[in-house]
């Protein structure tokens, strides 16, 4: 009887897939890798184009990305804190926090702090659930409303709409967001102008 050749081996087919399989495997490891990389890259530079909006005018010489605090007292659940600095100062803070209040709140938003007035630098919404035709009015993509808080502060201004005897407008057959907004955004600057860093914990994988 003739014996297998090596070839014909099983030993020789399971090397062979077992290589197969290897190789098969190394691919995949290697894409996800720059996979993973890519989605990190492009994560980064939407932040970083967020900060340079939100703190747009402000002297930083840090990455605030990699100065990431939580912080509670700002919605619902804690809250991510980034912190910009000059000279290893802070010279400002960008801040997400909750909107309570209106037709279906909450939602988030975010806003860009000046550390030294307490003066809000701009301020947008990240994530909106309000009534459509409602509560989205104060959507950049509806108009300029937000435009409003830039430079108001808690020394410069009431929080609260004007039918209510504050300083900030509503919208006519539409009041309940805009009071939600504006008081939320108040609340939002009275917590930063009581934030003590040493105090709070950094986010964790920044």
């Amino acid at each position: 009887m003739t014996s297998k050749s090596f070839k014909d081996s099983s030993f020789y087919v399971g090397l062979l897939l077992g290589v197969i399989t290897f190789c098969c495997l190394s691919i995949v490891f290697i894409v996800r890798d720059i996979t993973a990389e890519r989605i990190s890259e492009a994560a980064f530079e939407k932040q970083n184009s967020s900060f340079k909006l939100l703190l747009k005018g402000i002297k930083f010489d840090n990455n605030p990305g990699a100065e990431c605090y939580i912080a509670d007292g700002l919605g619902s659940s804690p809250k991510k804190v980034y912190v910009a600095k000059y000279h290893g100062k802070v010279s400002a803070y960008v801040v997400y926090y909750d909107v309570a209040g209106g037709y279906s709140t909450p939602f988030s938003m975010v806003a860009g702090v000046d550390a030294a007035s307490g003066l809000i630098n701009y301020v947008d919404v990240v994530e909106f659930n309000e009534t459509p035709g409602l509560g989205d009015k104060i959507l950049r993509s509806s108009g300029n409303y937000l435009d409003s808080f830039s430079g108001a502060g808690l020394s410069n201004r009431v929080f609260e709409v004007k039918k209510d005897g504050g300083d900030f407008d509503f919208f006519t057959g539409a009041t309940v967001t805009p009071r939600a907004v504006v008081r939320s955004t108040g609340s939002m600057l009275k917590r930063i102008g009581s934030l003590d860093l040493d105090a709070l914990k950094k986010c964790e994988g920044e």
